[in-house]
């Protein structure tokens, strides 16, 4: 059975980091928060539904005299990609367990923050819903007043900076990005639920400083895959029961489920896999040996008397 994890970490830059390189830790390139990750992981069952219970989604996190400010959940390892609520009191849309690790990465930011003195600016990074990390593919270019800039579209994807002090910029996500084979999902807010508009632009005004991270979705599909969608009966949730006995039920509601294809041929290989061994087996206990039961067959090499 897939296992189920909960990570809680934070994002601890405050202004330029490096991305290029960045070496990815267990916990996705982020920090864990400490004392709060026990290590542990419970387990799911293959064809259930999962949803975060949005009660472990504090808005704040204080360890050791620190506060930690809620940011954004992700849930990686369900059918369909990963799922994301920049809200911590909604949590992602369900999904289906599948057959992979499910982890429940839900970061925060520390105090302060911000490239301080005079200066201003957007602290961005690029993060891959499905697989529950950030990624330090080039990601973004940037202009000012309607022109590239070279500059800072070099430290936007190097250092995860693009300074504002003197400018307003526009910072432009790649639609896909390499080696991730990622395709752009959306900008997201890392200090507030509310989103920025649609699209791959993001428009950071002069003298403001915003924290902000591109969110991905890993191209795992074939160009040639189609998704197969079937309806899942209405899920009930049994809360107890009335004096008489009646049980107390909940619906919550009809959901459509997305199958991937590649989950769905992956579980046919391994059926196949089952099949050809045991016709080996058989192969192997039959070799050699002949279909006439021993009492029925002729006596050899004696001779037999003519009539």
């Amino acid at each position: 059975m897939p296992s189920l994890t909960y990570e809680y970490v934070y994002f601890g830059s405050g202004g330029a980091h490096t991305r290029q390189p960045r070496v990815i830790t267990s916990y996705g390139g982020f920090t864990p928060i400490p004392t709060l990750n026990s290590g542990g992981s419970a387990t799911l069952q293959t064809g259930t539904p999962f949803q975060v219970n949005p009660a472990i989604l504090s808005p704040v996190q204080t360890v050791a005299g620190i506060t930690y400010s809620f940011a954004f959940v992700n849930v990686s390892g369900l059918v369909g990609g990963g799922q994301t609520s920049f809200d911590h009191s909604v949590a992602p849309p369900p999904a289906v367990v599948g057959t992979d690790p499910v982890t429940v990465l839900i970061v925060y930011l520390p105090p302060g923050g911000g490239p301080g003195g005079n200066s201003s600016g957007a602290i961005i990074d690029a993060f891959d819903e499905t697989k529950g990390t950030l990624v330090d593919d080039t990601f973004v270019s940037v202009t000012v007043n309607g022109v590239g800039n070279a500059g800072l579209t070099t430290s936007g994807n190097v250092d995860g900076y693009v300074d504002t002090t003197n400018n307003e910029v526009v910072i432009t996500a790649y639609s896909n990005i390499s080696p991730s084979n990622g395709n752009f999902d959306k900008w997201g807010y890392l200090t507030s639920p509310v989103l920025p508009p649609a699209g791959l632009n993001l428009t950071v005004p002069k003298g403001q400083t915003v924290y902000a991270f591109a969110f991905y979705q890993s191209n795992n599909k074939s160009r040639y895959t189609k998704e197969f969608v079937y309806e899942v009966p209405q899920y009930k949730v049994y809360s107890g029961k009335e004096k008489d006995g009646k049980e107390l039920v909940d619906n919550v509601g009809d959901w459509n489920w997305v199958v991937d294809p590649p989950y769905i041929l992956g579980e046919i290989q391994k059926l196949n896999t089952v099949i050809a061994a045991l016709e080996i087996k058989i192969q192997t206990a039959i070799k050699g040996q002949a279909f006439i039961r021993k009492e029925e067959r002729p006596d050899v090499g004696k001779t037999n008397p003519r009539g």
